[in-house]
């Protein structure tokens, strides 16, 4: 009989992944700061725990999936998650996170004896659910290894980056090429149809070129159909993006399509786009151009 598995975080991913472990069989004890969050996914072999320090005491693998960096901290630190597990237990989140703040919880997890491996998702819920996803993981080798058979059910690609926050500056990296282009798909889109080219000829013939890819054409489906329901937040795109400009500052590298791309997400959540998907961006390129939008949300107050 394989061992439980104790989820913090019942967010969207989180939801995805206890889907991922029933359909293996396995057991979920699962945590959240809103207890509504959590008994929500109770069914058969998924219980929940109102307790954090009694839903991490004693188990073996504890899995986290937060919001950000500060959620992150209050959870596994403030909250006293890494203090309540047992030594020699294994730690592994798959938030999209800053490397301070991955750093703190490493060397909390060390003082306490915990192993702990950073990582992350590279695909959304949705492909999650379909068996597609692929992690992004680092940490020492021996703890990822022992990590290993709860990873797969989750996802079957595994990338080991490193021993340390390697897999934080990756996943940041390639959310940043996200946001890049879903805003040149955004430009391209806006100005073709601002030329008389009808927008479904252009997708046509986009898959069709040497630009075409899998993400291209995913969200070319969505924009054929102005279906701008969320599969990636527009409030949590701007924030993995301001993830990658900060890390660049403190690196010294310069990222100015970043940057840019980083004005033009805020723009969006404050046009009130922020619980849309980041396909939003369109949105707002249409705005800034002067076109009627696909969508109109009114400013948060």
């Amino acid at each position: 009989m394989t061992d439980p598995v104790v989820l913090l975080g019942a967010g969207k991913m989180g939801a995805a992944f206890v889907d991922r472990w029933a359909e293996a069989g396995r057991a979920v004890v699962v945590w959240n700061r809103s207890a509504a969050g959590a008994e929500a996914l109770a069914r058969e072999g998924v219980s929940v725990e109102l307790s954090l320090a009694d839903a991490v005491r004693g188990r073996p693998v504890v899995v986290s999936s937060l919001t950000d960096g500060p959620a992150l901290t209050a959870v596994l630190l403030d909250g006293g998650a890494v203090d309540a597990m047992d030594p020699g237990s294994l730690l592994v989140d798959l938030s999209t996170v800053d490397v301070a703040s991955s750093a703190a919880v490493a060397a909390a997890a060390q003082a306490r004896g915990v192993r702990y491996v950073r990582g992350a998702v590279s695909g959304s819920p949705l492909v999650v659910r379909g068996g597609s996803a692929s992690l992004l993981l680092s940490g020492p080798a021996d703890a990822i290894e022992a990590a290993r058979e709860v990873l797969v059910e989750v996802a079957p690609a595994l990338h080991v980056l490193g021993p340390d926050e390697q897999a934080r500056v990756v996943k940041i990296a390639i959310n940043s090429m996200l946001g890049a282009t879903m805003q040149l798909l955004a430009e391209a889109t806006v100005l073709v149809e601002a030329s008389g080219v009808e927008r479904d000829a252009f997708l046509d013939a986009l898959d069709g070129s040497v630009m075409a890819s899998r993400f291209v054409s995913y969200k070319g489906a969505a924009l054929r159909a102005r279906d701008y329901t969320s599969t990636f937040r527009t409030a949590d795109m701007r924030k993995d993006i301001g993830l990658a400009v900060s890390l660049g500052e403190e690196s010294g590298i310069p990222l100015p399509v970043a940057s840019a791309v980083l004005a033009r997400t805020e723009e969006a959540v404050e046009a009130g786009y922020g619980d849309d998907d980041f396909l939003s961006l369109v949105c707002v390129q249409q705005t800034a151009s002067g076109r009627p939008a696909d969508l109109v949300r009114e400013r948060p107050a």
